[in-house]
């Protein structure tokens, strides 16, 4: 019987897209400086606990480069700029604002224990009650104080003091949580940078704007998935998945003075020619979902179902194009993204993971001599749905493991040092949402900005203008190719920033290269109503 202690890889995950207008010296959107607050600080916070524990954290190029400019430079959001303002002075607009989108917490963990913000909740769901100055000043605070993770009540007196307050908030209040914020923030870097000197983390990173490489590279890549309409102008563009890997590297490295060596790519999305970029970009690892590990290996004599069931081949590392592939384990990765945050007893919910723990422990541990069991997450979303900001859960479950006789944590690059990996032939196209690309191509409106892509690819390539303006030009065009636009023409985005913003850079890469704004793209009726 095999007695080593079966190893278990975290790689919390961290990205966010770039809030920048172009047109604007602060940030539209807050969630960098909100989630940093709340979320970035907090996880490193934690694992400073656990001097047993390992953990592997990826950051995305865009979200590095907006962490070091709230950090260095003090920037602004609207959010931040609209919190500090005195409610007697506001517009109309402002208040407007204000009272629409400072409820963007989660409701249970958040909003309803908190008597006062209930209360002005329940207001807002009344038309016919009107705000008072005094309810937007205190709606600025609750807002702002909900995004601090629970270790920082425990650190600042004057915190616990104003969260205990509730109501009746003054200019003066208000200017001491955005301060503490930023007070957070700054600490963020040299926190991450201090764990990695001390080999306590793996730092990891993502492709620098985020893009869906595999489509980046070649649309036509929907060959492989003929359920999913192609676009009807093919986008390629090889040259900038290599760029995104370039600029993510020079961003990490001016961050932190290293380069690192794994990358989980962007929202997990493969293909054979992806991989062979983060060959040639120097890359030993990189993070992949189960389903194209089990998609890889289905052949015409051995069905897909037949290889999913063998969960057995998910917990070694494999091999291709001389890059270490880690596939993750959907099941436990899902777990704690989207289950236990429901379970009120974090205890409860950390035993259970751990019995899960032990149940695949028994499986693997004849199998393989070295065997890790790999999550890869959301590292910053999940925690707002967790009781305590998921502290009690994530300290269980740290802790547990610490302790533990049969499991250890390790980093995926210390895990390669002892672990010889199994070649894999081929790599099946995918992601880690249905093993496909369906989120971020195929819908009408998802095609049709590819549509754009292309159209305004071809432009930027005839373009012979001034060097300066055109490498502003490609510096958004690279930011176009996120994610997050296609994600949230598939999600629901109430507040529709994320389509102003995509537009707004459209806009604006037409007006430097000196053409007309097609109409098209200025009417919204009309987009809604492309044929693309």
């Amino acid at each position: 019987m095999n007695k080593s202690p079966t190893k278990v890889i975290f790689l919390w995950h961290m990205h966010q897209p770039s809030y920048k207008h172009p047109h604007k010296d602060y940030y539209i959107l807050p969630w960098v400086r909100l989630h940093a607050v709340k979320d970035y600080y907090g996880m490193a916070k934690l694992l400073e606990k656990f001097d047993k524990v390992k953990i592997a954290f990826n950051f995305s190029g865009i979200l590095l480069e907006q962490l070091v400019d709230y950090a260095a430079n003090s920037a602004k959001d609207y959010y931040s700029i609209l919190s500090l303002k005195n409610p007697a002075y506001l517009k109309r607009q402002e208040k407007d604002f204000i009272i629409e989108r400072f409820f963007s917490v989660n409701f249970e963990r958040f909003i309803k224990p908190n008597r006062r913000y209930l209360a002005l909740y329940n207001k807002k769901l009344s038309p016919k009650l009107k705000f008072s100055s005094s309810d937007i000043g205190d709606l600025q605070v609750l807002f702002n104080m909900s995004w601090f993770h629970p270790y920082t009540f425990d650190e600042d007196k004057n915190l616990r003091r104003l969260k205990l307050k509730q109501e009746n908030y003054t200019q003066s209040d208000k200017q001491y949580v955005i301060n503490k914020q930023y007070e957070v923030i700054r600490q963020i870097i040299p926190l991450y940078a201090s764990l990695l000197r001390e080999k306590r983390i793996e730092l990891t990173l993502t492709p620098y704007h985020h893009p869906i490489m595999p489509l980046i590279y070649d649309t036509d890549i929907l060959e492989n998935f003929p359920y999913l309409k192609k676009p009807l102008s093919r986008f390629t563009a090889p040259l900038d998945c290599a760029w995104h890997l370039e600029a993510a590297k020079d961003i990490f490295k001016e961050t932190f003075g290293t380069v690192p060596c794994g990358s989980w790519p962007s929202e997990g999305g493969v293909s054979e020619d992806v991989i062979s970029l983060y060959a040639d970009e120097g890359f030993k690892w990189i993070g992949a979902d189960e389903a194209i590990l089990f998609k890889s290996l289905t052949t015409e004599y051995v069905s897909y179902d037949t290889i999913k069931n063998q969960r057995h081949l998910i917990y070694r590392p494999y091999r291709f194009k001389g890059v270490d592939i880690f596939f993750r384990d959907r099941n436990f990765s899902d777990m704690l993204s989207f289950i236990y945050q429901g379970w009120d007893d974090s205890a409860f919910a950390a035993s259970d993971l751990l019995e899960h723990f032990k149940r695949t422990h028994c499986h693997i541990r004849d199998i393989f001599k070295q065997r890790a069991i790999t999550i890869i997450m959301d590292g910053e979303n999940a925690w707002e749905y967790y009781k305590n900001n998921g502290v009690d859960f994530l300290e269980a479950v740290y802790s547990a493991l610490e302790k533990s006789q049969i499991f250890s944590t390790v980093t995926p690059a210390e895990f390669l040092k002892h672990t010889p990996s199994k070649n894999l032939e081929r790599i099946k196209p995918g992601s880690w949402i249905n093993g496909d690309f369906g989120v971020w191509i195929g819908s009408k409106q998802n095609n049709f900005y590819w549509h754009i892509l292309r159209k305004m690819k071809d432009l930027i390539e005839k373009n012979k203008g001034d060097s300066k303006i055109s490498a502003e030009i490609k510096d958004y065009f690279h930011l176009l190719q996120g994610s997050d636009w296609y994600w949230w023409n598939t999600f629901t985005d109430t507040s529709k920033e994320f389509k102003r913003i995509f537009f707004t850079y459209v806009e604006k890469i037409y007006q430097l290269l000196g053409k007309k704004v097609p109409a098209y793209l200025k009417s919204k009726e009309q987009r809604a109503e492309s044929k693309v």
